[in-house]
């Protein structure tokens, strides 16, 4: 292939050859994948070194060679210790309330692992329709008095985001400040008209992760900050179809939080960060006006709760091992919900581990697939997780789009996180953890609402599937990292 090559350009691609051979050879990551990789370069050598550079490169190492890393941790650090010192009362509160639980386990493993801690958030309300979701982000930001941040993976151009638009405009010219982002590759096949009218109109809006080098790695979060003091994040992007469905779907089924009081400093500091390395240091954003007033009676009252975000910044993959921990300390049940399944094997070990152990396991998807790659691969982790005694449900109403976690009926987790490579290991994600047993069987009984749509996956079905049919089923595996 190298005479594919001028004959100038195959001394110079040799020697980026052979770098990258020894950086993937340093690169601290699994043998095989390594081995994999190494295969590709030597068999295929132009087409690998592509390959290499816009999906083999381990992001999370190259990283953390990077100095804005340790700037960005310095700055969280100190912007967010004044909202923590004044909180310390909501971790000691939780830490008697949850001592010796999973609960206690999980929150110890997200502080060891990033800037994070207990917050309690003055009121919680779980969404599970876009209609109720929206309508009320709607009221929140016609009532904002300073300032709307909005950072979602897909923006599209639709109803929805035409009456959105409408209010921010209105609220710019009011003198308020709003700030977008959006995610460069999730959102490039809408029609970017509305987001250069609200530029035009005085709002700042920028696309993430624009560098062709980190396509792999996107910004999966899904965030809304407004005034400081309210906070929204889960699996509903910017779009109509996360209401109604759209063309495509019968229904749209998600679930969203929307969170009030000094919690939201959590969101907030995801928002600030990503939008201070965008802007390479040019505008901070972790200043007080725009993290939640102080509250003297949040830390002994409000709801306590924990966000645990991970991206090409950590290099623990705190939300992968968050579930991992919980999955694996489980006592009665966990039940979780994706609309995908191509679970790392770590995790799907855990899932396994739990279930055989005598864990109530259930797994929920989608059942009508919006990209029939990842659906077809999702089929070949059923038939070990069943013989576990795992449960595997198959939503059918409609698309199913949601991130849940409940574990024995006591505590919970709602975020941007699916059970697929991409989510656990590639992109930007966060979980909000809810220590709350109301709250989680709120998430539970809305668990127990979709069953009822659903059709329970049994080893009959896994072992009808034909020889043709599993092939496929297997050969959709093999793209995991990429689908």
């Amino acid at each position: 292939m190298l005479n594919m090559l001028p004959l100038w350009a195959v001394p110079i691609f040799l020697a980026y050859w052979v770098i990258l051979v020894i950086l993937l050879i340093s690169d601290d990551r699994e043998p095989a994948l390594t081995v994999a990789w190494l295969f590709i370069l030597v068999f295929i050598p132009v087409l690998g070194v592509f390959l290499y550079i816009f999906i083999g490169r381990d992001w999370k190492v190259v990283a953390q060679r990077k100095g804005w890393i340790s700037t960005m941790l310095a700055l969280q650090i100190e912007n967010l210790d004044p909202i923590y010192r004044r909180n310390a009362a909501a971790s000691t509160r939780f830490h008697k309330l949850w001592a010796g639980t999973p609960a206690e386990h999980i929150a110890n493993a997200i502080s060891a692992q990033e800037v994070s801690t207990i917050l309690p958030a003055t009121s919680i309300e779980l969404y599970v329709s876009g209609h109720d979701k929206f309508a009320r982000l709607k009221e929140d930001m016609t009532e904002a008095r300073r300032f709307i941040h909005l950072q979602y993976f897909i923006w599209e151009r639709d109803r929805l985001t035409a009456e959105v638009v409408g209010i921010l405009k209105q609220k710019l010219a009011e003198g308020l400040e709003v700030r977008i982002t959006y995610d460069y590759l999730g959102s490039i096949s809408f029609n970017k008209s509305e987001l250069n009218e609200l530029k035009t109109a005085g709002a700042q809006v920028r696309a993430d992760v624009t560098d062709i080098a980190r396509v792999n790695y996107r910004n999966h979060r899904k965030i809304a900050v407004i005034d400081g003091e309210i906070g929204y994040t889960g699996g509903m992007n910017m779009g109509q179809e996360y209401i109604d469905g759209g063309e495509r779907f019968a229904t749209w089924r998600d679930t969203h939080l929307r969170l009030t009081g000094q919690a939201v400093a959590a969101l907030e500091k995801l928002f600030a960060a990503r939008w201070y390395e965008r802007a390479k240091g040019r505008e901070d954003l972790f200043a007080a006006k725009y993290m939640p007033a102080p509250d003297p009676v949040a830390a002994e009252t409000g709801t306590l709760l924990q966000v645990t975000a991970q991206g090409v910044e950590n290099p623990w993959s705190s939300a992968r091992r968050s579930h991992m921990i919980a999955i694996g300390q489980a006592h009665k049940s966990v039940w979780i919900q994706s609309p995908y399944f191509i679970p790392d094997y770590s995790l799907y070990d855990c899932m396994i581990d739990a279930a055989l152990a005598g864990v109530d396991v259930r797994f929920m998807m989608t059942g009508v697939p919006d990209k029939k790659i990842p659906f077809a691969a999702a089929q070949t982790y059923f038939k070990k997780l069943l013989d576990a005694g795992g449960r595997i449900y198959q939503y059918e109403a409609g698309f199913f789009h949601s991130k849940t976690i409940v574990v024995d009926d006591e505590i919970c987790a709602v975020g941007t996180m699916n059970m697929d490579v991409r989510s656990l290991k590639l992109h930007k994600e966060l979980m909000v953890w809810v220590f709350d047993q109301g709250f989680a069987h709120q998430v539970r009984d809305s668990f127990a609402q979709d069953m009822e749509r659903c059709h329970i996956v049994t080893l009959q079905d896994v072992l009808s599937v034909g020889r043709v049919a599993h092939f496929r089923h297997q050969a959709a595996r093999l793209f995991s990292n990429v689908l």
